[in-house]
Parts: C-alpha cells; sequence; structure tokens
C-alpha cells in the first residue's frame, strides 16, 4: 500500500488548471467561480463486490428451481441440487427460499450501495473544496482553500492497480464531524486531485476562465455583454 502526505509547502504541479464544466454542483457556484474537479466515487468501488455475489446467487436460484421443477439443467449444480430429498417436500421449499431470501438481501445491499455512490459529489474550485451529500434533500459542505492545511493519499495495492484511493484534506480547526477529518474513499485519480488542491492553494490569486459559467444559471447585465 501507498501513502503520500503533501503540504503547502510542497506543492506540485502547474498553475495551469483547466476548469470543468459543473454537472451537479452549477446552483451551488458564487459568480466567478468555477470547478477543477466534480466528481463521485468511482463504480469499482462500491458495485464489483455485491455485482458478483448476486450473478453467484442468481446461478444458483435457477440451479435449485431446475432441480426441483424439471427446467433445463444448469451444469453440475442442478444435479447437486437434485441430491436434496423428494420428501417431505419442504426440504426442497427450504432451500429454494433460502437461495430466494439471500439473493433479495444481496439486492438491497446493491441498492444501498448505489445510493450511497450517487448521493455523494466531490468537488474542488478556485476558493474551496467542496462535498455535496443527499437525493432528495441536500447538504452542501466546503473548506476554504485559505483553511486548507493539506491532503493525504492512501492506496492500497489493488486500488492503485485500478486507478483510485482515500483522500484526506486536512483543514484548520477542524471538527471532528468537519469533511476535513473524514476519508473520501473511492476517488478516482487521487493524485490528479491531491495536486489540483495544492496547485490553488499555491496560486490564491488564480484567474477563473469564463467559458465555464453554467449554462443552466441566467445572469442578467452581465459586464461585457450587450443585452439581447
Amino acid at each position: 500500500m501507498s501513502r503520500e502526505t503533501r503540504s503547502p509547502g510542497v506543492a506540485r504541479g502547474t498553475s495551469n488548471l483547466t476548469p470543468v464544466p459543473p454537472k451537479h454542483l452549477a446552483r451551488y457556484l458564487a459568480e466567478g467561480e468555477v470547478l477543477y474537479v466534480e466528481t463521485r466515487a468511482t463504480k469499482l468501488f462500491y458495485f464489483p463486490g455485491p455485482i458478483v455475489v448476486l450473478l453467484i446467487l442468481l446461478v444458483l436460484d435457477y440451479s435449485c428451481a431446475a432441480a426441483f421443477y424439471g427446467w433445463a439443467a444448469f451444469p453440475g449444480l442442478t444435479h447437486l441440487f437434485a441430491m436434496v430429498p423428494h420428501s417431505p417436500a419442504i426440504y426442497r421449499m427450504i432451500v429454494l427460499d433460502v437461495l430466494l431470501l439471500v439473493t433479495l438481501l444481496v439486492l438491497v445491499w446493491l441498492l444501498v450501495r448505489y445510493v450511497r455512490w450517487v448521493r455523494t459529489v466531490y468537488a474542488v474550485s478556485n476558493h474551496r473544496v467542496i462535498i455535496k451529500r443527499g437525493i432528495a434533500s441536500r447538504d452542501v459542505d466546503d473548506i476554504p482553500m485559505t483553511q486548507v492545511r493539506g491532503v493525504d493519499v492512501h492506496q492500497s495495492i489493488g486500488q492503485r492497480l485500478l486507478g483510485y484511493g482515500t483522500i484526506r484534506v486536512s483543514a484548520e480547526g477542524g471538527a471532528a464531524k468537519s469533511i476535513g477529518n473524514e476519508d473520501w474513499l473511492g476517488i478516482p485519480k487521487p493524485f490528479q486531485v491531491q495536486r489540483t488542491i495544492e496547485t490553488v492553494m499555491q496560486n490564491p490569486g488564480m484567474t477563473a476562465s469564463p467559458f465555464v459559467q453554467p449554462t443552466t444559471v441566467v445572469y442578467q447585465n452581465v459586464p461585457g455583454n450587450p443585452p439581447h
């Protein structure tokens, strides 16, 4: 596993950052504020486990039902389930019911993972680090760049191969539940996010590119743009 901790004094990279158009945070940006990073956790962090388990269970469900109801056999497994005694019939029903119950629990697990993935968005702007949480309700927390004191990145060997990791942004005076004292799990390209934050910290006077102003926001009497 690898861990890299960087502070403002050892930032690397360039001040030539490329703004990105906001997809989820357009309404929460101040005028003149632009995003350099906007991302959710990678799907590789949340979904492979429950999907693999679900596929295995679906095969077992079918194989069991095929043995009990005479469907087309699944090689190997259907014969195994056929060894369950025919009488009393409740034996077979218990086996199938248990498999179906476990499958339902895995579906719930997958749904919970999906909700956790879709509800949280991480972003870095030219002024702050932002986390948006929620689907129906929304909570937006941020750390001003002036309060950021360092950025840690942790990657296991498997995470390094898959291109994601864990990020923690250390903030000045961060409380136990602040976003400056929690792990951001499953962040894609974590070292790129780290360098972006540190570059903004090192270049507080960076000017923002005007082209990234969200098209869903209408500004009246923008300087330099005559009224239509």
